[in-house]
C-alpha cells in the first residue's frame, strides 16, 4: 500500500540573503523514471528545492549529507558516515551536490529486503564564508530524513528540520573524512 508523501519548508540565511529549501519525500513508485535502481521500489525518495540568489558566485552553495544505519532491532548505537554521490567517491570533496541553486537528490535502496535496518540522512545546506570557492563549509539550513526496513516492509522516515548542534555532532567526522576541508557553525542559523 502506498504511503503519504511528506513536505517540509526551511528559511535560512547566507550572506547576509534570505533563502528557502522545498524538501519532498515520496515512495518510489518507478524507480526506472528516475534513474534509479528496480531493487528502490517502495523506498523513499528525497528531492530538497533551494530558492536563494544573492547573485553570481555568492550564490554557490553545496548539499552535505551523512548516513547513519542502525539496525532496526534495537543492535549498536547509529553510526553515521559521509555520503557523497558515487561519481565524487574519490575526490575529497564533503558535497554531494555543489552550484548555485543545487537540488539535493536521493533515492536508496537494499537489494536485501529481509534486513532489518533503520536509515536516516542527515542532509546539510553549506556555504563557504569567507569566499565562494573557499575550502570552508558552514551549515546554514538542515533536515533529515529516511526510512526503515522491518520484515520486507519499507517505512518512510518524515523530513525533520535539524539544528546547528545536529550540524556540530557531524563536524568531527567530517574533519576526518575531507582533511583539506575546515567545518564551522554559522552563526546566523
Amino acid at each position: 500500500m502506498p504511503w503519504e508523501p511528506s513536505s517540509l519548508t526551511l528559511s535560512f540565511l547566507a550572506r547576509g540573503s534570505v533563502g528557502r529549501v522545498n524538501v519532498d519525500v515520496w515512495e518510489n513508485i518507478d524507480p526506472l523514471s528516475i534513474g534509479s535502481d528496480p531493487s528502490a521500489l517502495g523506498f523513499p525518495v528525497c528531492r530538497a528545492i533551494v530558492d536563494y540568489d544573492p547573485g553570481g558566485y555568492r550564490s554557490l552553495i553545496g548539499w552535505v549529507q551523512v548516513v547513519g544505519l542502525v539496525s532496526a532491532d534495537g543492535g549498536a548505537a547509529r553510526q553515521f558516515e559521509a555520503d557523497p554521490l558515487q561519481v565524487f567517491a574519490e575526490i575529497e570533496t564533503p558535497f554531494a551536490f555543489y552550484g548555485i541553486n543545487p537540488q539535493l537528490f536521493d533515492a536508496p535502496s537494499r537489494e536485501d529486503r529481509d534486513l532489518s535496518l533503520d536509515w536516516l540522512a542527515h542532509s546539510f545546506l553549506c556555504i563557504a564564508p569567507s569566499s565562494p570557492m573557499a575550502t570552508e563549509v558552514e551549515a546554514v539550513a538542515g533536515f533529515s530524513w529516511g526510512f526503515r526496513l522491518v520484515n520486507g516492509e519499507v517505512v518512510a522516515v518524515p523530513p525533520e528540520r535539524l539544528h546547528r548542534s545536529d550540524w556540530a555532532g557531524h563536524t568531527p567526522l567530517l574533519s576526518e573524512t575531507y582533511l583539506t576541508w575546515n567545518f564551522g557553525a554559522n552563526q546566523d542559523w
